[in-house]
């Protein structure tokens, strides 16, 4: 009786456990260095930013709160920007590695009405550029994001939106990580 459980339960048992282990190891792949790169954005940053609508100049102070996510496969954000014209801008942003088109996928939905994806990718491990190519009323929409790391504790940032060619929305700043603040 004990080999005939040792044979069919035991033995199968065994295999099947060794199987999954070697599934799993094989699974494991190296992080790429567009994913490492990405950790560069966690924790709080802080900037005095002026947005340019329609030429019409907003200056404000923006807060971003990054941190990894997906047992650091991706990247989560919180972006606040305030102005007494304006009101707060509130958005969340998640943003990862598409390993088949070797791109930069950030994904951004705000409570300004907008929600879109910019692709892109580390021009250096210091510069990512990302787009979102979309329209509005009709006419085709254009945002550039370009993030430059001056170093660990400083990073310039500017967004270019064209309508139809024409610039329509710009900002820019210089972002500030808040030492000592932790994002978990």
């Amino acid at each position: 009786m004990k080999t005939l459980l040792v044979k069919t339960v035991l033995i199968p048992t065994i295999c099947l456990v060794i199987g999954i282990n070697a599934f799993a190891q094989e699974m494991k792949t190296e992080v790429p260095d567009a994913v490492k790169y990405l950790g560069k954005f966690a924790g709080s940053w802080e900037s005095n930013v002026t947005m340019t609508m329609n030429g019409k100049e907003y200056p404000g102070i923006y807060t971003v709160n990054c941190k990894m996510t997906a047992d650091g496969s991706g990247l989560y954000a919180d972006e606040f920007f305030s102005n007494p014209e304006l009101g707060t801008m509130k958005g969340s942003d998640l943003a990862g590695f598409d390993p088949f088109e070797s791109k930069i996928k950030w994904f951004t939905v705000d409570n300004m009405g907008t929600t879109h994806v910019h692709t892109g990718e580390w021009t250096s491990p210091d510069h990512l550029f990302i787009e979102h190519n979309g329209t509005r009323d009709g006419k085709k929409y254009v945002e550039t994001l370009d993030f430059k790391f001056k170093n660990d504790n400083e990073l310039d940032f500017r967004l270019v939106g064209t309508l139809d060619g024409v610039e329509s929305e710009s900002s820019a700043g210089t972002f500030h990580k808040k030492v000592g603040m932790s994002v978990k």
